[in-house]
């Protein structure tokens, strides 16, 4: 099974690049292009930068966020909570059945952005959310590059999760996933400057054209190698 996986990761690697340019190319263009309507956005994301430069990592909401990623994706997957324990520095949690999506969710999910989302559409039902669109758009950016500058610092310096199902398969698997998670929440928090038809179409045709140079590229080498022997 661990050599399906590896092959199925090395197969999806090129698709999973290609998002990966889109998604990047289409967020550069919306940091070169957006208004004034999203500075609290990039405020947010600056403030928490600021912030753990200046002050610390902090751990402890980022550990208990992991565990609780875990526990939540558990019981949407039919598992049950048999233990919970999260502290400043290691956390962990106990489930009557474990599988990849349980497994990797902390790395992909980023669960405090989404808190902010719900809360954020329920207070809709309640108030005008208008004119809390600027706080919504900051907390988006402060739990949004939270959420990465940590995930990037707890796998720099090694985590258990990754090696469950292969450490190749599982960084494969975490970046496709974040791609559509992140672009998912650029519709979410941009809808004026986002079009999830137009960013999933832009995906699969990067990842055909991407398919396509690396089949030209294998067919030029097995002519050159017919015509040598």
């Amino acid at each position: 099974m661990k050599y399906i996986r590896t092959l199925f990761a090395v197969l999806a690697l090129p698709a999973v690049l290609a998002c990966g340019y889109v998604l990047l190319k289409n967020f550069l263009f919306f940091a070169g292009s957006s208004g004034n309507e999203y500075i609290p956005f990039w405020l947010g994301a600056l403030g928490y930068v600021v912030f753990q430069i200046a002050f610390y990592k902090p751990m402890r909401a980022y550990v208990f966020g992991h565990e609780l990623t875990h526990a939540f994706a558990g019981i949407l997957s039919g598992a049950k909570i048999k233990k919970f324990k999260a502290g400043k520095n290691s956390g962990s949690v106990v489930l009557t059945k474990d599988n990849v999506w349980i497994t990797l969710a902390p790395y992909f999910f980023p669960l405090y952005t989404f808190a902010v989302i719900v809360v954020y559409l329920m207070l809709g039902w309640f108030v005008n959310i208008k004119p809390l669109y600027p706080y919504f758009l900051f907390l988006i950016g402060f739990t949004v590059a939270f959420h990465i500058a940590l995930t990037v610092y707890i796998i720099s310096i090694g985590q258990p999760d990754l090696k469950v199902y292969g450490v190749f398969f599982s960084y494969v698997l975490i970046i496709f996933v974040n791609i559509i998670v992140f672009s998912l929440l650029m519709v979410m928090a941009f809808p004026k400057a986002a079009v999830v038809s137009e960013m999933f179409l832009g995906f699969f045709n990067a990842s055909i054209e991407a398919y396509k140079f690396i089949f030209s590229g294998v067919h030029l080498i097995w002519q050159a190698f017919q015509k040598t022997n």
